[in-house]
């Protein structure tokens, strides 16, 4: 679709009323207005999601302590307060215990807590992909960073596409003794997730329920630069999509789906705010592989 502004401007030295017809295309105008109100929401979003994140945490921390609690009243034989509740109630203890385990109640109350530490790690991973990076650029872990990223990553699915970021495999190359990198992890964590997503769902779409979607993760350096790859065995791009994959309001989703801005804004942070590259290897059928090269000396 194309928006033109069509404007009528009178020439005040004509008698017979005539007029120049200015015709604009202001495509690109409305598209970033659009983006704009887009961000905004996104913006909303975010700040709902952190303060909804902070009220998850008070009742996950009740939760988790509670079962602690619980499970020490139930399987701690040589805690005092157990043995003298038994003795008065007139249980014998070691019978009780063995009852529970039968019943598998340790295991339940182990897999609660864990639970609860998992989702607890999950809040604190978007707590602090949610915040404003006010000293953004520190060395960090890239491991670690990635680690965390896909903690959060795994949290997303879709029930109506069938679609479950905990079903894509995950296989990890990482060299060993990987050097720290200076960058703004917020940013560069932003870039993986959304790299990470636009896999996951490109993955989700293929046709082919015989080759089970995989993530390949390979982190390795040189002297100059440490590079972060994000391989998939999707769909792949055709030459004409790779070749504008990083440009503004372009997308290979669906009209509603997507704003056309994820990668170009990624492209942006590597390349202009970290001084990075950003390649892009793929062909029809073959999925995607996109590496981030990040410089290791500011």
């Amino acid at each position: 679709m194309i928006h033109e502004e069509i404007s009528l401007y009178p020439l005040s030295d004509s008698n017979k009323g005539d007029t120049v017809l200015r015709i604009d295309n202001i495509t690109d105008k409305v598209l970033y207005q659009e983006a704009l109100v887009q961000s905004e929401k996104m913006l909303s979003i975010g700040g709902l999601a952190a303060g909804m994140a902070h009220e998850i945490n008070n009742p996950l921390a009740g939760i988790m302590q509670t079962a602690e609690v619980m499970s020490k009243r139930l399987t701690d034989t040589e805690l005092p307060a157990n043995r003298k509740a038994a003795e008065q109630s007139g249980v014998d203890l070691d019978n009780f215990t063995r009852y529970l385990e039968y019943r598998g109640i340790p295991r339940m109350l182990k897999a609660i807590a864990e639970g609860g530490q998992r989702a607890s790690s999950i809040i604190q991973n978007m707590l602090s992909f949610s915040r404003v990076d006010h000293d953004p650029y520190s060395t960090h872990d890239p491991v670690e960073m990635l680690e965390e990223i896909l903690e959060l990553a795994s949290a997303d699915f879709n029930l109506k596409k069938h679609f479950d970021f905990k079903a894509i495999g995950i296989v990890r190359q990482y060299s060993s003794n990987l050097p720290p990198v200076p960058c703004s992890k917020s940013q560069i964590q932003q870039v993986i997730l959304n790299l990470l997503k636009n896999g996951a769902e490109a993955m989700c779409e293929k046709d082919s329920p015989a080759i089970p979607p995989c993530f390949i993760l390979r982190i390795w350096s040189d002297e100059m630069r440490l590079y972060i790859e994000i391989e998939d065995n999707g769909p792949g791009l055709n030459s004409e999509e790779k070749k504008h994959i990083f440009d503004p309001f372009f997308t290979t989703k669906p009209v509603g789906s997507g704003t056309g801005l994820g990668l170009s804004v990624s492209y942006f942070i590597i390349t202009e705010n970290h001084k990075g590259t950003f390649d892009v290897r793929s062909g029809p059928g073959e999925g995607a592989c996109f590496t981030i090269g990040l410089p290791l000396h500011n």
